[in-house]
């Protein structure tokens, strides 16, 4: 056995090297001796479901003394881990879905029985504070918090080693814990200080919580097990199609490069010289074709943007609609369905990561499936994914969620009215600004709807101006109809205004605290919507969670859940998971639209499948 001696914050800790199997009873006899262990695990990659991924080493500690169990090298060393995982009363882990999901498929531990005995210090950091280093705030990656709350010297020393490994071994860092030996001593010390940092910094943390948010503690626990849980079943990909749509895409690129090459060879230039996804000659090409005015990017350098690019195309500028429409295949292709198929497990299924809390605001977000990037209403890259067998996709999500959450906070009570009457909200702000003749069908009635959501994501008139394409004129007229309409909201919005200008933050209704920045208080309002909203929908995943309807899980989009229901009983399903779903704030329903469709996600969407 290896002994390890390492500082943190000037105390020594202890690293024990677990080399053979003699060396494991030493191992057991501490282990028999503590119920709370500090764990984290090293492994091949972070993608868990990938063909090929391996568990390398699992490391337990508690307090400053550490274990490092090879359990790649024999059987034995990871029913050893297995046992501890299944002996302790308490483990402390840095974003603990990914070490708990490796244990679920690596030692046989299901997540059933860790999660509700594990403490994750990146909870725990959130809670305390909301925003990234970039925002601000303290950050949440370990070296980060170890940086603020236990000691910098240790943050860089985790950074620095690992990144000089790399260079001194010539490996890239995706490479590096897949390829370092087992007995390299950095490695070693790096691996045995994780689980003392983890124990260490949900010691330190937990403590750091403001009272208003203490109830949050075991509510984003579990939350965060519910969405492990989605991600461990990962949704059925649909290969054949996949390949499919991956050849047509190219197809569609190579169409859309014969008319730009065309179009460029009329201009007397090289076709062979010019590269579509170059900004410049993109901008040169148009400026030769009679357009001149151009945004501007950061640098100074004429702007070539979708927006740019669609409206060119609409006038009928064939080399814009060819640049519009390669970008499109190339960027969908590669961001898309080749990656699905890259990550896809040997099961045909992919598996998303869901950041439960990953925005200042607690929204979730989600990687593997980006579902909350994919383009609106299209139905194309969803069709990749399939119910299971004999099942069929159905969406339940939230009607007018961010807009009915704001007048019940508010709360407003012409808002509130509305919704209860069953009003056209965007037509009557349009009434407000425009007059009482406005109707659903005139154009005035998009500008009310870009005040109401404006107001909702935090923006003002220039976001009018810019999102919704709105002159100036328009934008300010239906802004001050909005404020003069709805008073509550615009009372509301000034109070939580002040309290951000005194404190420098605000808190909802559940105690979470949200940091506000100094120059931009204006954007409390927003922060309240989305953070209440996010609580909402993890609320209802939570008594969803209590009926039984974490398997048949399959995404949590915003203010939307999908779920893969068998098809006999999926519109009844569909309805109850609407009803558990539904919410009341201030005596006005959030209410669901449950929506059944076919085997395919895309099926919701239009797909014919």
């Amino acid at each position: 056995m290896q002994v390890r001696h390492m500082k943190l914050a000037g105390r020594q800790v202890t690293g024990h090297v677990v080399e053979t199997e003699a060396d494991l009873p030493a191992f057991a006899d501490w282990a028999s001796q503590h119920k709370e262990f500090g764990f984290d695990n090293e492994t091949t990659s972070l993608d868990i479901y990938k063909p090929g991924f391996r568990l390398r080493v699992s490391q337990f500690s508690a307090g400053a003394e550490s274990w490092f169990l090879p359990v790649e090298r024999h059987p034995r060393f990871a029913w050893y881990a297995e046992k501890t995982l299944r002996w302790a009363d308490r483990l402390y882990i840095h974003n603990a879905p990914f070490d708990l999901q490796v244990a679920d498929r690596c030692l046989g531990v299901p997540l059933g029985e860790t999660f509700p005995k594990t403490t994750d210090t990146g909870v725990l950091s959130r809670l305390v504070d909301s925003r990234a280093r970039r925002e601000g705030g303290t950050g949440h990656t370990l070296e980060e918090l170890v940086e603020i709350y236990i000691d910098p010297v240790a943050a860089e020393q985790i950074k620095g080693s690992v990144r000089q490994q790399c260079k001194d071994l010539k490996l890239k860092k995706a490479e590096y814990f897949e390829k370092v030996s087992l007995d390299d001593e950095i490695f070693q010390m790096y691996s045995l200080m994780d689980p003392v940092l983890g124990w260490v910094l949900a010691k330190t943390l937990d403590k750091k919580i403001p009272s208003s948010a203490r109830k949050l503690i075991r509510y984003e626990h579990e939350l965060a097990r519910i969405c492990t849980e989605i991600s461990k079943k990962g949704f059925l990909l649909d290969r054949e199609y996949t390949k499919e749509l991956i050849f047509n895409l190219s197809l569609d690129a190579e169409e859309a490069l014969q008319t730009i090459e065309a179009e460029v060879e009329a201009l007397d230039l090289d076709p062979d010289d010019f590269n579509p996804s170059s900004n410049d000659q993109v901008a040169e090409v148009l400026r030769r074709l009679g357009h001149t005015e151009f945004k501007k990017t950061p640098s100074g350098k004429d702007k070539v943007d979708d927006a740019l690019l669609e409206y060119l195309a609409d006038k009928g500028m064939d080399f814009a609609r060819g640049i519009k429409e390669y970008k499109k295949a190339i960027k969908w292709s590669s961001t898309w369905p080749e990656a699905f198929l890259a990550n896809a497990d040997e099961d045909g299924r992919c598996h998303a990561v869901i950041n439960t809390m990953q925005a200042r605001t607690a929204r979730m977000s989600i990687t593997g499936i980006p579902a909350q990037t994919l383009p609106s209403s299209d139905w194309m890259i969803r069709r990749c994914f399939l119910a299971d067998e004999g099942e069929v996709n159905a969406s339940v999500d939230y009607s007018n969620m961010e807009l009915r959450v704001m007048g019940a906070l508010a709360p407003d009570p012409v808002m509130i009215d509305a919704f209860k009457r069953g009003l056209d909200l965007h037509l009557l702000t349009a009434q407000a600004a425009f007059g009482s003749h406005i109707t659903k069908d005139d154009k005035e009635r998009k500008y009310g709807k870009g005040a109401n959501f404006a107001k909702a994501f935090g923006g003002g008139v220039n976001a009018i101006v810019e999102q919704f394409g709105l002159p100036q004129k328009a934008a300010e007229a239906v802004v001050k109809a909005f404020d003069d309409t709805y008073k509550g909201v615009t009372k509301f919005s000034k109070k939580l205004q002040k309290q951000a200008r005194e404190r420098g933050y605000i808190e909802t209704a559940t105690g979470r605290r949200l940091y506000v920045d100094k120059e931009r208080p204006y954007s409390a309002l927003n922060y309240v919507v989305q953070s209440s909203s996010r609580d909402i929908t993890g609320a209802a995943m939570i008594r969803l969670d209590k009926a039984g309807f974490t398997p048949s899980m399959r995404l949590p989009i915003h203010d939307e859940i999908l779920f893969s229901f068998p098809e006999k009983e999926a519109h009844r399903l569909a309805h109850e998971a609407g009803r558990l779903m539904t919410q009341t704030i201030n005596g006005l329903d959030i209410p669901t639209d449950p929506e059944v469709g076919g085997r395919s996600w895309g099926s919701l969407y239009g797909a014919d499948y």
